[in-house]
């Protein structure tokens, strides 16, 4: 749930197919995890209960962590599949409040805001989204005015000027974010010494920028030259045109667009004469190649008790081991891949239709901005919130190892792995719930308002851990998102039942996780016990 929100912006706007967003996320979330990690955790990192409580019951705490990880992430699996994306960690926090209350009573929990007890975690779900909605929308609106209000040739060169300029903002943020909350070991620095590192390679950006990445869009969005991506970074070698030159109608190479549907007055490509058994034309382009290429879809039949969900060769022979429903068992792990996750739907046109758009090459120039964004914003989620996750999994383990509570418990190394591991899986098998419900379905998505957004929730959490504000960036993403919606200056741009729906899990994610952590660790820990030597689980019978 929390890994998809960093990349649901990239993948609503095109900049990013699904399928790519996973692979980069997976990449930068495990890295996150297990290189810049924290070792160290407090046992309970919300301090909503008092661990000293439990010095004599460490088994007892053992048992009300197991059922915290059994309560918050059944909650958080699913808000998933409704698609509200909700806060982990906040998710987690009920679930503690749950067996404090369940052990010691209403007595056995931190309530004080000052104390950042439980009512700082209320007071985050209104200051989260405010704050960097309010951010949000400030970025997004000077783009808007300075670049994307001009007519497309002026937005261009305007544009590619100021790039520098906003190069600097993004890294600066993003490097910010990472000194002041994104990598524990950074964290405690001193200001002094966060504030000019942040500046500086804030600067240093701003000049790469102007070395490579204006002349790499110069060239091509403004010359049209077919330059990779990757030539960016030695741009100043490339000869000019000697990698050719592409026109309007067909689109450059490596470009990642989502499949447009058919209009209702187009009408599908006809098989090519004599190839009719084979198949017929789809919109989608799933083997590559550009727009309006024939695909050939499955031929209907093929082995014996194959039914028709077999996998055909383009030259109509079975793929080996299609007979075996492989296509079928892939897309029930992994069914995101095979769902066109961020398109436009028709029950949305009205939304995107009063939303203001820019033109297309206008909003090329953000794609690099909003992956860089969303690619460090995932790494400093698995940099930082990571014990959210296995906190309590590692507390287990610590009790299990030492046989005593630690309010300072070590996390080894494996756990680290496993949690990274198990975020990737998690991303892939269910992260498109929550991506489609960010993208497209909330409000009209476009690389400058994806960077924007990343960039307000990020600056957002980064002050509020300078001021020991808690927030949550579940939250900050959500409340950014609509913020941004709302510069088209039409609500009609927001879906706002959605708006509700995400809202209403909010409230409801700390009382629900707590309930069903509570109830479940008072069933098992007040439970009737055998009187020792009365021969239960001994294999003996009692003397009468």
């Amino acid at each position: 749930n929390d890994v998809a929100n960093a990349f649901a912006n990239a993948v609503g706007s095109g900049t990013l197919t699904h399928k790519t967003a996973c692979m980069v996320a997976c990449v930068w979330e495990f890295v996150g995890v297990v290189a810049l990690g924290s070792n160290v955790s407090d046992t309970i990192r919300t301090k909503m209960v008092d661990v000293g409580l439990f010095k004599h019951d460490p088994y007892v705490l053992a048992t009300g962590m197991s059922f915290v990880n059994v309560g918050s992430g059944g909650w958080v699996l699913v808000a998933t599949l409704l698609s509200m994306p909700v806060s982990t960690t906040h998710s987690v926090v009920g679930a503690v409040l749950g067996i404090g209350i369940a052990a010691f009573g209403w007595q056995g929990v931190v309530w004080d805001f000052n104390k950042k007890g439980f009512l700082s975690v209320v007071a985050s779900w209104f200051i989260s989204p405010a704050l960097s909605g309010a951010l949000a929308a400030i970025f997004y609106m000077t783009v808007k005015i300075l670049i994307l209000k001009y007519p497309d040739d002026i937005a261009i060169k305007r544009g590619i000027m100021l790039m520098p300029l906003y190069l600097f903002w993004t890294f600066g943020i993003i490097w910010g974010f990472l000194f002041m909350k994104g990598i524990p070991a950074l964290s405690k620095e001193p200001y002094s010494l966060t504030a000019p590192l942040t500046v500086g390679l804030g600067v240093f950006h701003g000049l790469l920028g102007f070395i490579f990445v204006c002349p790499w869009l110069r060239r091509t969005i403004v010359d049209k030259e077919n330059l990779p991506w990757y030539t960016m970074f030695y741009v100043p070698c490339v000869g000019v045109g000697s990698m050719g030159y592409y026109s309007l109608t067909d689109p450059k190479v490596g470009d990642e667009k989502p499949p447009q549907p058919l209009q209702a007055t187009q009408q599908p490509m006809q098989p090519v004469q004599g190839m009719q058994n084979m198949g017929q034309y789809s919109g989608q382009n799933m083997m590559g190649g550009y727009p309006g290429m024939m695909q050939q879809q499955p031929m209907m039949g093929g082995y014996p008790g194959m039914g028709g969900g077999g996998m055909m060769s383009p030259y109509g022979v079975p793929i080996m081991g299609s007979a075996f429903g492989a296509e079928d068992f892939a897309k029930s792990i992994v069914p995101g891949f095979f769902k066109d996750v961020g398109g436009i739907q028709e029950a949305d046109a009205h939304l995107h239709a009063a939303a203001f758009q820019a033109d297309s090459m206008v909003e090329e120039m953000f794609k690099f901005l909003q992956l860089s964004s969303c690619c460090f914003f995932s790494l400093s989620h698995g940099a930082n919130d990571v014990a959210n996750a296995v906190g309590p999994f590692a507390t287990v383990w610590n009790i299990y190892s030492t046989g005593i509570v630690d309010k300072k418990a070590p996390v080894p190394i494996w756990i680290l792995v496993y949690g990274g591991i198990a975020l990737d899986i998690g991303l892939l098998v269910m992260g498109h719930h929550i991506m489609a419900a960010l993208g497209n379905r909330l409000t009209l998505q476009s690389p400058s308002r994806g960077f924007c957004i990343e960039l307000g929730a990020m600056f957002t959490v980064m002050i509020a851990s300078k001021l020991g504000i808690p927030v949550s960036t579940t939250h900050c993403i959500s409340g950014a998102t609509v913020a941004v919606g709302l510069c088209n200056g039409n609500t009609d741009a927001i879906n706002w039942r959605l708006v509700a729906i995400i809202f209403g899990g909010w409230l409801i994610t700390c009382p629900a996780a707590a309930f069903v952590t509570g109830i479940s660790f008072w069933a098992v820990v007040a439970a009737p016990r055998p009187t020792p030597g009365n021969g239960f689980f001994t294999g003996s019978v009692p003397q009468k």
